[in-house]
């Protein structure tokens, strides 16, 4: 074990999707381990099944906490924390395994408010096994929020050097309009500037959508441009924040593509989640900004379609790994 490197984090998900079979994969991609150490929150027995099925040699060893890592100096080890016995099979969901999943990642997000780990890494769980198990979350981003207790956070993709924020993610569409407030609104462009300030050297550009065809059209097709949101962006400029906009949707997103932004303000969910998975489906990360850890993720779900089958694509995984590790150290070299 290199002590220089990082410990991270891995919550392996719901083990019945594919999230423990692109853990072994990514693993699997020899430089991950050369740069990190690794600990899993997971079922080892669901590890083994892929590691085996992939001819993958490495078998982390059974710890307790990333304490272990240093004192048995390891460079992958794995915490069940319990959860030994899970029903192993692929495709089907069991809300015992839900749970699991939920309690594997609490453990993981006070592993980072300790400092015991860098960074976070979470593989997918589904929204449906946390509601058959009765855990009042819609996903990872509010459990997080709620784990720190952290009350401005923002759903954020990330692909090649690029980041979307949103402004409201897992909201019915009709929801997410009237949630289009100035406040609320300059709070996202506050969240994402302050976030990308501390890991960027050079001048930011951050571009803000509009919320309707045309970014309005001076009106014609809605007016929360004229209302709030290039208020939202004037009273950002005043406070020094490099922001312009409101874009037309079906372009401004392209703009970032090549290298005209560092980042889009996205009103909605599939406002940005669209042109990022069209753009960078395999290579797209999940990051919530605003909280006081690192945590990024794959920016797919269980699909538990293809589970068991070998066949599911390790790539976002990869990517969210490395990322992890990127900010951990600039994190750590600003502090």
């Amino acid at each position: 074990m290199d002590k220089k490197k990082p410990i991270i984090a891995i919550t392996m998900g719901d083990i019945n999707g594919v999230g423990p079979e692109i853990i072994v994969k990514a693993l699997m991609i020899q430089n991950i381990l050369q740069k990190a150490n690794i600990i899993i929150a997971g079922n080892l027995k669901a590890y083994n099944f892929y590691a085996n099925m992939l001819n993958f040699p490495i078998v982390p060893q059974r710890i307790k906490s990333p304490k272990d890592i240093i004192s048995e100096n390891l460079n992958l080890g794995i915490t069940e924390l319990g959860y030994e016995d899970l029903p192993f099979e692929p495709g089907k969901l069991y809300p015992e395994n839900s749970q699991a999943s939920a309690d594997w990642i609490k453990n993981a997000v006070n592993w980072a408010l300790e400092k015991q780990v860098r960074a976070i890494v979470t593989a997918p769980i589904t929204k449906e096994g946390l509601a058959k198990a009765n855990i009042p979350y819609d996903g990872h981003t509010t459990m997080l929020a709620d784990l720190t207790r952290t009350k401005d956070y923002r759903m954020t993709l990330y692909a090649k050097g690029k980041w979307i924020v949103h402004h409201t993610a897992h909201l019915s569409l009709s929801e997410a309009i009237a949630r289009v407030q100035l406040s609320s609104l300059i709070k996202t462009i506050q969240i994402c500037y302050e976030y990308l300030r501390k890991i960027y050297s050079t001048e930011l550009q951050i571009a803000v959508a509009g919320l309707n065809p045309h970014a309005g059209e001076n009106g014609l097709f809605g007016r929360e441009e004229i209302e709030i949101i290039k208020p939202a962006i004037e009273e950002c400029k005043r406070m020094g924040i490099p922001c312009t906009g409101p874009y037309p949707p079906d372009t401004v997103f392209r703009r970032l593509w090549l290298g005209e932004f560092n980042a889009v303000i996205a009103m909605y969910h599939d406002q940005g989640h669209i042109p990022l998975k069209l753009l960078a489906m395999d290579e797209g990360v999940n990051v919530t900004i605003g909280l006081p850890i690192i945590r990024t993720s794959v920016d797919h779900g269980t699909a538990f379609d293809i589970a068991g089958k070998g066949i599911a694509s390790e790539k976002s995984l990869i990517e969210a790994i490395n990322l992890a590790i990127e900010l951990s150290n600039k994190m750590e070299s600003i502090n």
